[in-house]
């Protein structure tokens, strides 16, 4: 049904109403970025809407207890819910419709640009349950950002619930002003931090980085851009920047990690914050090569996901070039710099794009989200890296994020439109396989 508005315009010229082209409060639509809230009571689930059947992408809302019911009805009593089914072909999988769970959700999330691809959570009431997301858009380009209160997320003043945000909620110059520098294309990673207050947007086409002064209680807005951070790719001319992530990210005065699809090497980063109260600005750090993995030295490039152990004391690493899970030492040596040494590696798929770290009783593993392969590879970081568990949930794994104290995993699947639960729990019968599939998956 929601492709019918779309061919009409096409094929005919059909004038569609500002609610035909709303996208819908209860569907996903080609899911991408995903982030858990630190209290893990909800998942938030961006909707790219990649063939602009829509007139935005939005952000989804999923309460983590209630999916925590149905798979517990599921797995004890084998309860099936009205509309719900097991999956034919793996026993183990209950599958339901989003609306089930977005339902009761529905007021909770908002409408933002086309082509959202990561979510980045910044705690502002630290245990409390208040929050900020902060979501690049590869459509305009911009990088949305919103407020959770507990209950609903808002990002225009005064609005009732699933608004379109405002445009000071959707960043695309630094200080917000038109006049001043506009931000690079294909805005691609995000990374938040809570106790520094700031966010960092890599740039997937031009290997910039943009600095996002995100204060508690104040609007968030651009303040610094850093360009040509990485060499260009010898064969293709591009730049690159990707991955991105914090060492300690509860921790002031935290060195940001910036991984590179153009260039084998990894760029620190600290934020400085003037004495006279100006706008914090990127100060560029250490870097390292990635040179322990590949056939020849400087081979090894195209960084995608990368991710902290809970300590800060190792650096998980997909990379593309070739198809690896590379592990570093990041503790700190005798002169307080991280020491960034590699020190294990596994292969892994092609085509990796994310990865997700959790302990859920057991001890660490690595999660990878395998996007042409539809599997996560699940990875256990001791004696240098081993393969646990190969697990298949569906077309087009983009992002895989845990909840550990619920002891589950949740994958968006873009290509099918529905997001994957795994059970993570130690012992289980049931671990490492999709226990739930949320959402009817699109045929191919």
């Amino acid at each position: 049904m929601r492709y019918v508005c779309a061919l009409s315009v096409a094929l005919a010229g059909c004038t569609a109403s500002g609610e035909e082209v709303r996208p819908p409060r209860d569907q996903l639509f080609f899911p991408t970025g995903a982030a858990v809230s630190p209290k893990q009571t909800h998942l938030f689930v961006t909707n790219a809407n990649s063939d602009l059947t829509y007139d935005s992408g939005s952000v989804s809302v999923f309460d983590l207890a209630q999916i925590d019911d149905v798979i517990t009805g599921w797995l004890g009593a084998k309860t099936i819910p009205p509309d719900c089914a097991q999956d034919g072909d793996h026993t183990e999988t209950l599958m339901c419709p989003e609306e089930l769970f977005l339902g009761v959700t529905s007021d909770s999330g908002v409408r933002i640009g086309n082509f959202a691809t990561e979510i980045a959570v910044q705690d502002t009431d630290v245990g409390n349950g208040e929050l900020r997301l902060i979501i690049p858009t590869r459509g305009d380009p911009s990088i949305s950002w919103a407020d959770w209160d507990g209950d609903r997320l808002t990002c225009r003043p005064g609005a009732e619930g699933h608004e379109q945000c405002d445009d000071d909620h959707r960043l695309s110059f630094v200080q917000n002003d038109a006049d001043n520098i506009s931000i690079p294309e294909e805005p691609f990673g995000a990374f938040a931090d809570t106790a520094g207050e700031f966010a960092m947007v890599t740039h997937l086409t031009s290997g910039a980085v943009t600095l996002i002064d995100s204060p508690r209680g104040g609007n968030a807005v651009i303040t610094d851009i850093v360009t040509g951070v990485f060499a260009p790719d010898p064969q293709t001319g591009l730049r690159g920047a990707t991955g991105v992530a914090g060492r300690t990210p509860g921790a002031l005065e935290d060195i940001i990690y910036v991984g590179s699809r153009s260039e084998d090497r990894v760029q620190t980063f600290t934020v400085g914050r003037p004495v006279n109260g100006a706008s914090p600005f990127l100060l560029s750090s250490n870097y390292f090569f990635l040179d322990a993995v590949g056939t020849t030295n400087g081979q090894s490039s195209d960084t995608r996901g990368m991710a902290f152990s809970g300590s800060g004391e190792r650096l998980y690493l997909v990379n593309r070039r070739p198809p690896s899970l590379q592990i570093f030492d990041t503790s700190l040596g005798v002169t307080g710099f991280p020491r960034n040494r590699a020190i294990g590696a596994t292969d892994i798929c092609r085509q990796a794009s994310t990865l997700s770290v959790a302990d859920s009783g057991d001890g660490e593993r690595i999660f990878v989200s395998c996007f042409q392969d539809g599997q996560i590879y699940v990875i256990n970081p001791e004696a240098g890296g081993s393969t646990d568990d190969i697990v298949t949930v569906g077309r087009g794994p983009y992002t895989v994020v845990a909840a550990p104290a619920r002891k589950r995993l949740y994958v968006t699947n873009f290509l099918e439109d529905t997001v994957a639960v795994l059970d993570i729990e130690p012992g289980s019968k049931t671990r490492n396989r999709v226990v739930l599939r949320i959402g009817e998956p699109r045929l191919p």
